[in-house]
């Protein structure tokens, strides 16, 4: 497994034996899809909205994210989820990169 890229609570590795991405959660390591890592963007994108923020700041202190079709369920607290949005976007920056430089 390759590291993609690691922030403060996690990280992302892809395996290009399996054909497979990997998010570390610290406690737990979950074995994901392209399009599930997809789905996961489109959350982290929804979740870094200035409305959103502003709701967990001052009503929620936490958030359940389901992963995988609700096969694995990650709580997360208000810095969990804005390193959740960096890992993200941090993460499909460098796969792009990569394909850039690969073709």
């Amino acid at each position: 497994m390759d590291c993609i890229f690691s922030s403060t609570y996690y990280a992302s590795y892809q395996s290009s034996t399996e054909r497979c991405y990997y998010i570390d959660f610290g406690h737990k390591m979950v074995k994901i899809s392209f399009c599930q890592l997809l789905s996961l963007r489109y959350k982290a994108k929804q979740m870094s909205t200035f409305d959103y923020i502003d709701d967990l700041l001052n009503h929620n202190d936490t958030v359940l994210l389901s992963l995988c079709d609700k096969e694995h369920l990650i709580l997360l607290d208000t810095l969990m989820v804005l390193d959740f949005v960096d890992l993200m976007k941090g993460t499909f920056a460098m796969i792009e990169l990569n394909a850039m430089l690969v073709s």
